[in-house]
């Protein structure tokens, strides 16, 4: 039974296990700290400003985190459930969810007010350098980098800077991302076959306490 249970165990494990965002390139940008409202402010040392985002195949959750920004700023990924916007969503409450194929991810951070956008890699419209741009956040610089992940709540935070020419801190819109596999049918047969042997097991020795 302890065998077979832990056979289960390793199947649920193996369909999340290499899920994940990650990112290459960028260009190094010192930071001050993003803001949070919901007051826990996370003071980081680097970023990597518009590196390529690339995601494992599954169910991506893109969550508001938080901003400080006088713009209007959205942030949406193809195939999501909709649009996130830094002046009307929740704190670590909203969020936009969607199933996405391996590689990279598309999505647009976007500037209402100037009308500036900017998507994976630094490709979009509207002001070019540290201004209509994001960045992942993170400590070190060069090969030391490594990503904010608050917590390991998410595989990576992108923070937005938008057009508006006030300061750097790309603060402006933040975003946790965060993938989860989704099992393949021969993890759900799996799953099945060993629930169903679970159960034969158990009516079997309540067959053999009552004889």
């Amino acid at each position: 039974m302890k065998q077979l249970l832990s056979a289960l165990a390793l199947a649920a494990l193996a369909t999340s296990a290499g899920a994940q965002v990650t990112f290459s390139g960028g260009t190094d940008q010192a930071i001050s700290g993003i803001y949070n409202p919901t007051g826990t402010t996370a003071v980081q040392t680097g970023g990597k400003r518009n590196a390529t985002i690339t995601t494992t195949a599954g169910s991506l959750t893109a969550t508001f985190l938080g901003f400080e920004a006088l713009d209007t700023d959205t942030f949406t990924f193809t195939l999501g459930s909709g649009t996130l916007t830094n002046k009307t969503a929740v704190p670590d409450v909203s969020s936009i969810f969607g199933n996405v194929g391996a590689g990279d991810l598309n999505f647009t951070f976007a500037d209402i007010f100037t009308g500036t956008t900017v998507g994976n890699g630094g490709i979009g419209v509207g002001v070019s350098g540290m201004f209509t741009s994001y960045m992942v956040f993170g400590t070190g610089v060069g090969a030391a980098f490594t990503p904010y992940t608050k917590g390991g709540l998410y595989d990576l935070v992108l923070g937005f800077n938008d057009g508006l020419q006030v300061d750097g801190d790309y603060d402006d819109m933040i975003v946790g991302l965060k993938v989860v596999a989704i099992p393949e049918p021969e993890s759900y047969a799996l799953l099945l076959a060993g629930l169903g042997a679970v159960g034969f097991i158990a009516r079997r020795r309540q067959r053999q306490l009552k004889s």
